[in-house]
């Protein structure tokens, strides 16, 4: 069984078709919404949804958030969803978490597939940085508490999970919208929590892939 976790940071609109989506599924045990310091209506939605709310006081990131709640949740296999997407069924989650609850991969990865087909096939020179995860407890314990900030934390869980044998997957997966940022908050507040963003993941593959490189046998 596996335990859902999703952060949530004024995502009202959509939270709640996150959280119906994945309610039900043979294999989820819990969701476990956690509400940033949102100023909206996020917590009420998820908790109308279907699902347990941790609320925290103020916005602490979606690394932190997500640390919320694991910490909650009760099973050593978890699911990370992203608020803002959409499209997700019974079968897309299944695609996501079969592969670690079978014991192949430490981590898989759902990647949204994109409508450019030329985008997709750069995935494997890319870093792969879809919010939709399924993973050991074990992996996200192993994560430094010194990159648990921010939208450092995917980059970083891929990091760690080249040190377990059975490492990380990833595959496209059809039908996922997720909502841009520019369309949530407007364009030039959107553009600045997305260049925000890359500076976060910029900031960390350097910092793991190119400073501390000798630690890993491959990147």
């Amino acid at each position: 069984m596996i335990s859902v976790i999703i952060p949530a940071f004024n995502e009202e609109a959509t939270v709640g078709a996150c959280v119906a989506a994945v309610r039900g599924h043979p294999q989820v045990d819990e969701i476990i919404v956690v509400d940033d310091g949102s100023a909206d209506r996020s917590a009420e939605v998820a908790e109308r949804a279907g699902a347990t709310v941790i609320r925290l006081a103020a916005n602490v990131g979606k690394a932190m958030a997500l640390d919320a709640g694991v910490r909650a949740a009760r099973n050593e296999t978890l699911l990370f969803l992203d608020a803002d997407v959409s499209g997700h069924t019974h079968a897309t989650i299944s695609r996501i978490i079969q592969p670690v609850l079978e014991g192949k991969v430490e981590m898989f990865v759902g990647i949204h597939a994109r409508r450019t087909l030329w985008l997709n096939r750069l995935l494997p020179v890319f870093p792969i940085i879809g919010g939709d995860r399924a993973l050991t407890r074990r992996l996200w314990d192993a994560v430094p508490a010194a990159h648990k900030q921010g939208f450092q934390i995917e980059i970083a869980m891929n990091h760690t999970a080249k040190r377990f044998p059975l490492r990380m997957g990833f595959a496209l997966i059809p039908g996922i919208t997720h909502h841009s940022k520019e369309r949530k908050y407007g364009v030039l507040v959107g553009l600045w929590r997305r260049l925000l963003m890359m500076r976060d993941i910029v900031r960390v593959t350097f910092r793991l892939y190119v400073l501390d490189a000798g630690t890993l046998t491959d990147s």
